[in-house]
């Protein structure tokens, strides 16, 4: 369907004169279906659809758009899938910055006339085929050049020139107005086109992403390629959600009618033979075997002739999607009866979910999911779906920053490993949209001014661009300060520069601390950044030229003391033009430092005056840590002073591969700032997202990457032997866990070679107890203990659609309150999806629990359904 032909003249005088400006080169002719066919590019993984939050701030538009919306839910994906001519769906995944209450992803835009909303209409009644859906000319701009294409979305994919082309699978996020006024800026681009510039950033592998920078020919036209993006984007979640909903018959009522015919004369035809229902199946991600399938399809087919009408296909459907495991739960409580009354419902509610509600709320809750009074299978599967799987932890807010967690990154800039990646922005935004409370910027000299770099081990960028991006993300997510933490390599006219660029940006909003007093409240710190710096005592030579030092304690440019060897001779990387890299320490600037809130200082010991200042933060390797942390008196040290002062722990350089460490160490000894890579999602990072799920409030679904510690650890103690009185204390305290895995939901499409075959797919679960240690061996049932701490399931042969396997364990725990669960699903060696979640914010009973990709992507309809339960079985005192 050719909606926009062609960029054509009469679009205006002032667009062709502004379009002049830009040097475009002449037009390309588009991609051909073929093409696109044909494209050698490859993708691996899983189709994985994402539910994202895109922010666009507001500009006035001169052509009818009064206003672009500043936060849109569109549900976008990161599928590496090579496209096909037939869309396979899901699983989908919210993109990282979002858990969004708007469940409306279509941009409704304010128009003098009606071309948007007329055009979106037009696109949802053409639905989501193989059509072409929409057809526009818009200009791409490069560092080199400036090109028109003619851009087409057709089967999921956007396609330009005969070769290039992006699956809508992979978008992450699509910026315009002032949200890209950074890409604008690099590329010299006049803001007269800020109201028609589009930015797509979009993923070509797990840890590395690009951006698509485009031109419309008007504003309008920028608007409307804008909703045919999340006009395709929002029909395939809808497609998606159609396979979850409870009844098999509204199921097979929506998809006989898109896949056959909706006419009701044509319900008694046998019309669907087996390779239809498999090709169906494929489409919809429903990852069966075809044995499995075949025999399914065969009880269906009660005539024996190969074929499914209507009826029979609604009896395939039913047995496909039956839930065997939760008819087990519903015969428990309703014994031989069909339904069950608000009674029997409200024993269920708090004897076996462990729900604290009233008879009031619990009646309200069984009104909105029951029928005429009364309650069926369906009806109660449809309750358990929907019932959130976490507790609502009401965080108290009113304290100084040193008695919380803080979510905190690491070399938040690299979006790969720390030698040889790339530096960008995108790190910062991500980190910022998922909740994180302090990013670190590591501050060069170059030719053209500061740059945030790893010194000369991978490419830079300019602070400025750094510094407008914290400005445009820094309370996105959280209203909770944020912490900037610096790694000033800089001269003293550089650092007089970087002054400038955060007074002339973040102004108003840098928090000036009174050092004669303790820290504010978070809640009088919201909406406020805290710049941490170096405060050295004089300037000191380093050990050695960080490329050629034979010191192994710690990370080369996050230290205020250790360094680093690095490859003698790092490649020269592009972006790198004239980084100076200077052989001493400098001191920062008084105007920096009086800026600064915190002030990082040299350990040396923590009996020293400067140990007790209000505002300092010490800085440790994870190496200097452990060696600290070794001995017993230097570990109950730490923990005396955690319980006032401040202190930050990151990874040793040695972890080249951005890999993690164990946080709960750290944690467990009261250290606020356990950085860590970002970019990695593994256990490590899996157990810092777990720790930091704590919502701002109640009606906001993202973290506010501030977590209270443990009352243990906030007591102010006048000798360090009296935290040995505590820990006993603690420690008399341990907690009885039972949990039972019963099954997964729609689980990702593994990837299995062609020898393996799909005969070889036979999903497992392994369930992992982490934390600070089990008073006794775990105990299991249907299943395998593979390590002290770890329970492997059995397996479910031939089906990823709704596995199930019933494998349950006992454990005790010591009660620290940092005792974590990760179950990881697997296919032989190969990982599907995980999800790490900490036991205090788990809700017991029988929950639906997320699962997340390996690149920490939350999918929308993969769960795991669990029954959880766990109580204190000795007081603490």
């Amino acid at each position: 369907m050719d909606l926009n032909h062609a960029y054509k003249a009469s679009n205006g005088e002032s667009n062709n004169s502004l379009d002049s400006s830009l040097d475009v080169k002449p037009m390309e002719k588009p991609a051909t279906d073929d093409a696109v066919r044909t494209e050698k590019r490859k993708y691996h993984g899983a189709a994985v659809m994402s539910h994202h939050q895109i922010s666009v701030m507001s500009q006035p538009l001169t052509k009818g758009v009064r206003e672009l919306i500043k936060k849109t839910t569109a549900f976008m994906s990161c599928s590496k899938s090579k496209p096909q001519k037939l869309m396979e769906l899901g699983p989908m995944t919210y993109a990282h910055s979002v858990l969004t209450a708007s469940e409306k992803p279509l941009c409704h835009m304010e128009l003098e006339s009606s071309s948007v909303n007329g055009f979106a209409d037009t696109l949802q009644d053409n639905g989501v085929s193989d059509a072409t859906l929409v057809e526009m000319w818009l200009i791409r701009v490069t560092r080199r050049k400036r090109v028109r294409y003619c851009f087409r979305i057709s089967n999921g994919v956007l396609t330009w020139k005969d070769n290039r082309m992006l699956e809508l699978d992979t978008i992450k996020d699509i910026r315009m107005a002032e949200m890209a006024k950074n890409y604008r800026e690099q590329y010299d681009i006049m803001d007269a086109f800020a109201s028609r510039w589009i930015t797509i950033i979009y993923q070509v592998s797990p840890t590395k992403l690009k951006a698509l920078h485009l031109i419309a020919p008007t504003q309008l036209e920028c608007a409307k390629f804008y909703n045919a993006v999340l006009t395709v984007a929002r029909q395939r979640r809808e497609l998606m959600e159609s396979i979850s909903v409870p009844s098999s018959e509204a199921f097979a009522n929506i998809h006989w009618k898109v896949n056959v015919s909706s006419k009701k004369a044509d319900e008694s035809r046998d019309t669907l033979s087996f390779e239809d229902v498999q090709r169906l199946c494929t489409k919809f991600h429903i990852y069966c075997s075809s044995n499995y399938l075949k025999r399914v399809f065969k009880i269906a087919d009660v005539n024996r002739n190969g074929l499914l009408n209507f009826s029979e296909f609604c009896t395939f459907v039913r047995m496909l999607k039956k839930r065997h495991e939760v008819t087990e739960i519903w015969q428990k409580i309703a014994a031989e009866t069909r339904a069950i009354d608000f009674e029997k419902f409200y024993s269920f509610l708090t004897d076996v979910q462990c729900e604290d509600m009233d008879a009031q709320l619990a009646r309200d809750l069984f009104n909105e999911y029951s029928h005429e009074g009364y309650m069926d299978e369906d009806l109660l599967l449809k309750f358990l779906t929907a019932q959130p799987y976490a507790r609502e932890i009401e965080e108290d807010y009113s304290r100084p920053l040193s008695e919380y967690f803080i979510s905190s990154s690491h070399n938040t800039y690299l979006l790969g490993n720390q030698v040889g990646s790339m530096a960008s922005v995108e790190g910062y935004i991500q980190a910022l949209q998922q909740g994180c409370r302090s990013v670190e910027i590591d501050i060069w000299d170059s030719d053209d001014g500061p740059v945030v770099c790893h010194g000369k081990l991978t490419s830079s960028l300019p602070l400025r661009n750094v510094v407008d991006v914290i400005n445009k993300y820094a309370f996105i997510t959280s209203p909770y300060p944020l912490i900037l933490s610096l790694e000033i390599h800089c001269r003293s006219e550089g650092q007089i520069i970087v002054k400038q660029l955060f007074d002339d940006i973040l102004g108003p909003l840098i928090y000036v601390a009174d050092h004669s007093v303790g820290w504010p409240s978070l809640r009088d710190l919201k909406h406020k950044i805290i710049i941490k710096s170096k405060k050295l005592r004089v300037n000191v030579d380093m050990a050695a030229d960080i490329y050629h030092s034979t010191s192994s304690k710690g990370s080369s440019y996050d230290s205020e003391y250790d360094v680093q060897s690095q490859p003698s001779s790092p490649m020269p990387r592009r972006g790198m033009r004239g980084i100076h890299i200077s052989k001493r320490k400098h001191r920062v600037i008084e105007q920096l430092l009086q800026i600064s809130a915190i002030h990082g200082i040299t350990f040396r010991n923590f009996s020293l005056p400067e140990s007790k200042t209000p505002t300092h933060c010490f800085s440790l390797s994870e190496r200097s840590f452990d060696n600290l942390a070794n001995d017993d008196l230097q570990r109950l040290a730490i923990d005396k002073h955690n319980r006032r002062h401040l202190m930050r722990v990151y990874p040793h350089a040695f972890r080249y591969k951005s890999s993690n460490y164990d946080p709960i160490k750290c944690w467990r000894l009261g250290v606020q700032m356990v950085a860590t890579n970002w970019q990695t999602y593994d256990l490590g990072q899996q157990l810092n997202q777990a720790m930091f799920r704590v919502t701002a409030r109640d009606d906001w679904p993202w973290p506010s990457g501030y977590v209270r510690k443990p009352e243990y650890l906030l007591h102010t103690v006048p000798k360090t032997s009296f935290i040995r009185d505590i820990y006993e204390a603690v420690h008399s305290s341990v907690v009885a866990l039972s949990l039972e895995l019963l099954s997964a939901q729609l689980l990702p499409k593994p990837k299995l070679s062609s020898r393996d075959g799909e005969a070889h797919f036979a999903p497992y679960v392994v369930i992992e107890v982490l934390g600070d240690g089990l008073c006794g061996p775990i105990h299991v049932q249907n299943g395998l203990v593979t390590a002290p701490n770890q329970v492997t399931s059995c397996r479910c042969p031939e089906n990823g659609f709704n596995p199930v396997w019933k494998t349950s364990l006992t454990a005790t725990l010591n009660n620290t309150g940092f005792n974590f669960i990760r179950y990881i699903v697997k296919n032989a060696d190969i990982t599907l999806a995980t999800c790490c979640i900490r036991l205090d914010y788990m809700k017991r009973g029988y929950r639906h629990i997320p699962l997340y990709s390996l690149e920490s992507s939350r999918f929308i309809f993969s769960t795991l359904f669990v029954k959880t339960d766990y109580r204190i079985v000795r007081s603490l005192f």
